[in-house]
């Protein structure tokens, strides 16, 4: 009897995060680009925090070259974190997928501008905070 009780707990708790799943807060993400990562149904909400988390960064990429040095080093460390974070959880074509929603056409040109421009560092990957 309390085998069935367990499972039943079990089961009812599991029919909940699917009907509820854990919230992904798409504040600061561009309406078109967190539409398309919401509709990328195989994915799990970590990976689309992940996704939401690089597209926050990335999106910053567009005017990287009018920015002052001060601004240039947070958004490269912005940008460093958040492709940390993106690697550990979804694939290099995801990523590339995003970024395409993210840069369109000028895809190339903005990526290509941003690490003539972007210091180099490395961080500390125990200091990185994935969302």
């Amino acid at each position: 009897m309390k085998k069935i009780i367990m499972i039943s707990l079990l089961l009812s708790l599991s029919g909940c995060q699917l009907v509820s799943p854990i919230f992904v807060d798409y504040n600061g993400v561009r309406m078109d680009v967190a539409k398309w990562i919401n509709s990328q149904t195989l994915l799990s909400m970590q990976q689309k925090r992940s996704l939401v988390q690089l597209s926050k960064a990335q999106q910053q990429l567009h005017n990287y070259s009018a920015k002052d040095d001060s601004a240039r080093f947070s958004i490269a460390k912005q940008n460093q974190i958040a492709l940390h974070c993106a690697h550990l959880y979804v694939s290099d074509k995801k990523i590339a997928q995003l970024q395409q929603q993210i840069f369109g056409d000028e895809k190339a040109l903005i990526l290509e501008r941003y690490h003539q421009l972007a210091p180099a560092f490395k961080l500390d990957e125990k200091s990185i905070q994935c969302e």
